[in-house]
């Protein structure tokens, strides 16, 4: 292209209000028109001559962009840097510059500075940095480097801001929102310029860390990051302690997607939640087999709903004084087709997640109240009693006196030979519902027990203000009794405050005569435990009342 062919393109591109930059074939800038210089704050001897991708260009977006621009795309949307620092998002058409031999000498580019329209879609109205979808956008250049240039030198962490629910419930969510406002500034601290950190939803934030040479470093960054969030948050006057989670997947060039390896370290984040927040875990393979495991249990959980492969079994609970069997616990287990019976530990955490526990808790009701009231009828005492687990959504879901009122109607069973057993945890969660509802049950004739008990975190206080009938022990108290003088002591302590309480004590966990024996002597009233009767299928209990068994001192 002949000089004046270039001076006239100059002259029509100046006159222009949209910003208009020349360069040449190597990426050098040649003329910016004044909207351009004014959007940016340079001078057009400041820019002219200079390469433009140093310049104006992110640094983590360099390379990509090169490559990006070399094919000459026509219509693109980027972000420049303007001489503050500040990022404005231009939407670009270019146009290849040609000499007389079609050889490209260079580009011309037409733009409109987009950067208002663009704010909202991409960064977070709270905290203001960027969005799960502007994350997005950043990984996936980041990851289309890696394709055209192999380096695995980038990693992706997903934080998790621990017991913010508390501090939304207790404080409210003006508050939260404080912690999450400074939360993103001490991220951002801790950061370099060119990575990114991004408030992803909620209490869940993104890293993307540029040029990390080695898996160490991606921890030594999760370490500093966690330490920053210990130290207290002061809202208000008030001192509140929270601390995260993070999961950590390292980049490389196996990852197609985006999604991919945010799917990793989300993985990663939610086995680091599980071992006991506060810590970091690194993704590995074997996460995402358990991951797509996990799916899939989801999956045949809510079939195994509709299929009924879901059962119960019984575990005796005995009378100390007399050796006889008094009453069970109904104990949820689940046949699958395929791996056999699957332990509670393990599909019921996935029920309360899935939303199923309400259904299937109500399912346990109804059927431990009919079979209890099919062994009164033709085995047992009237008084022989039941035991029925209830989760914390079944007493926070509307209508549960009703629904035990409407069971005990349809199978005839009496009030007082069901017992509904609740944890600690149920009655620090202060749901105004559960009081309620304790209040109405007992107002029925059905009893409460307090499950797992001295695990939790329940005082003196909680059980005068909930209508607790039984203590059940823990069994960690049980399993010390004759092996430690402090264990005797503890189960000792309980026994008292249950007395001077007026309430029942069962003892859980009992797997030795010598136990049961210390039971005896320090007259505990109720036992169950493996050394009684493991939970057994409602046949085999049937047994059990039929031989009347006794296990008399």
């Amino acid at each position: 292209m002949l000089f004046d062919d270039l001076q006239l393109l100059r002259e029509v591109l100046g006159g222009l209000q949209l910003l208009a930059v020349m360069r040449d074939g190597t990426g050098k800038i040649d003329y910016c028109n004044e909207p351009f210089l004014r959007a940016t704050g340079y001078a057009l001897d400041e820019v002219r001559g200079k390469d433009w991708f140093e310049l104006f260009v992110p640094a983590d977006q360099r390379e990509v962009r090169r490559l990006e621009e070399s094919e000459l795309r026509g219509i693109s949307e980027q972000a420049i840097l303007t001489r503050s620092g500040e990022s404005r998002h231009i939407r670009w058409t270019l146009t290849p510059l040609r000499d007389h031999d079609g050889k490209t000498i260079g580009s011309a580019g037409v733009g409109a500075d987009v950067t208002a329209l663009k704010h909202d879609p991409f960064h977070d109205p709270l905290t203001g940095l960027p969005n799960r979808a502007l994350f997005i956008d950043r990984l996936s250049h980041r990851l289309a480097l890696e394709q055209r240039r192999p380096r695995a030198s980038f990693a992706v962490l997903f934080l998790d801001i621990d017991r913010f629910k508390v501090i939304n419930d207790s404080l409210g969510h003006v508050r939260g929102d404080e912690v999450l406002l400074e939360v993103g500034r001490r991220l951002q601290s801790c950061l370099r310029p060119h990575d990114t950190v991004a408030r992803l939803g909620g209490d869940e934030f993104g890293v993307l860390l540029e040029d990390v040479p080695d898996a160490p470093t991606a921890r030594k960054v999760a370490d500093r990051l966690q330490d920053a969030l210990k130290a207290p948050f002061i809202v208000h006057g008030q001192e509140i302690f929270c601390g995260a989670s993070i999961g950590i997947a390292q980049g490389n060039a196996t990852y197609a997607r985006p999604e991919d390896i945010m799917r990793d370290a989300d993985t990663a984040l939610y086995r680091a939640k599980g071992q006991g927040r506060g810590r970091w875990v690194e993704f590995d393979s074997t996460m995402h087999d358990r991951a797509v495991e996990l799916l899939q249990l989801e999956t045949d959980l809510r079939r195994a709903v509709e299929r009924r492969e879901l059962l119960l079994h019984y575990q005796p609970v005995v009378s100390l004084s007399s050796g006889e069997i008094v009453g069970a616990e109904a104990l949820i287990r689940w046949r699958h087709p395929d791996r056999g019976l699957v332990a509670p530990a393990e599909f019921i955490p996935l029920a309360e997640e899935m939303g199923l526990i309400v259904p299937i808790g109500a399912w346990v009701l109804g059927e431990a109240c009919r079979q209890m009231k099919l062994w009164q009828d033709r085995l047992g005492p009237p008084n022989l009693e039941i035991g029925v687990n209830l989760s914390s959504k079944q007493f926070q879901a509307p209508g549960l006196v009703a629904e035990v009122g409407r069971v005990l109607r349809d199978t005839g069973l009496s009030p007082r030979s069901l017992r509904l057993e609740v944890t600690e945890s149920l009655l620090m969660d202060r749901h105004p519902q559960v009081a309620d509802a304790m209040t109405g049950l007992r107002a029925m004739g059905v009893r409460i027990d307090l499950d797992d008990f001295g695990t939790g975190y329940s005082s003196l206080s909680y059980l005068h203000q909930f209508p607790i009938d039984t203590l059940k022990i823990d069994r960690s108290f049980i399993a010390r009794l004759g092996t430690t003088a402090d264990g005797l002591e503890i189960v000792h302590t309980i026994l008292a405050l249950a007395q001077s309480l007026d309430m029942d004590v069962v003892a859980e966990g009992v797997e030795t005569a010598e136990q049961l024996q210390l039971l005896r002597n320090l007259h505990c009233a109720y036992a169950q435990g493996y050394y009684l009767s493991r939970p057994v299928d409602s046949d085999d209990f049937e047994a059990l009342l039929g031989e009347r068994r006794s296990w008399a001192a």
